[in-house]
């Protein structure tokens, strides 16, 4: 039976297909939505269907700084609403922001970060997907099934989504070097407890033996960063 979730760009957008194990190839992300991300590495995306809700886990991880540095993820959710359900859930900083489109992403363990718009431009499931992640041109993925699909590739999508008003120069590709792990080693990666904490925004006592400086200005996500990077590095 054909599964389809309406309000994304693609047509008959089928949650799915698109289930799965997705490689950021390039991105454009600016604003609240890309802060923490500067020097991501690896960033992939596993994509998880629940038929019965229905909505798409998104668990997104990257390693910062190269192949050696420290890895941080978060879990979300994306759905897609009916107009009535979205107008009934609309929060005032919603309203406010005139967040309108029908697919959101929505991290439930941060709820004091607004829902982020989440739209599949376009997809053809085995190969390539253009994602578009705020409510104008500021943050968009090209996601490859494969880690390095090749510069043909990703400068093809660009120029693709140039056609969409975004300028292609400022969508930079986000390296892929490090090691690529089988579906079954990303699988136990993915279960290990302290990844778990991490995705699910849940830290245990860090035992630090001096006091660590925050700047009451910082970012949430700079601070959640901060605070990922000290775990993981324990």
């Amino acid at each position: 039976m054909l599964m389809m979730m309406r309000g994304m760009t693609v047509k008959n957008f089928d949650p799915a297909r698109y289930a799965g194990r997705w490689f950021e190839v390039a991105s454009l992300k600016r604003g609240f939505a890309g802060q923490g991300q500067e020097d991501c590495h690896c960033t992939q995306g596993i994509y998880t269907y629940d038929p019965d809700t229905p909505a798409i886990q998104v668990d997104t991880f990257c390693i910062h700084g190269g192949p050696s540095g420290y890895i941080t993820g978060i879990r979300g959710k994306v759905q897609c609403l009916s107009q009535e359900d979205k107008d009934q859930n609309e929060t005032d900083l919603e309203r406010q922001e005139m967040i309108k489109e029908k697919c959101y992403l929505r991290f439930p363990t941060l709820p004091f970060i607004p829902k982020e718009p989440y739209d599949v431009i376009a997809t053809d499931y085995d190969n390539y997907a253009l994602v578009s992640g705020a409510k104008d041109q500021s943050f968009i993925q090209i996601y490859s099934r494969t880690p390095n699909p090749g510069p043909e590739f990703i400068e093809k999508y660009k120029s693709y989504l140039a056609t969409f008003g975004y300028d292609s120069s400022k969508i930079k590709d986000t390296p892929q070097d490090c090691e690529v792990m089988s579906d079954g080693q990303l699988a136990a990666m993915m279960s290990m407890s302290g990844m778990q904490q991490a995705l699910n925004n849940q830290f245990p006592d860090l035992e630090l033996k001096k006091p660590v400086e925050f700047y009451p200005f910082t970012s949430v996500f700079d601070t959640l960063k901060k605070l990922i990077e000290l775990y993981f590095k324990q």
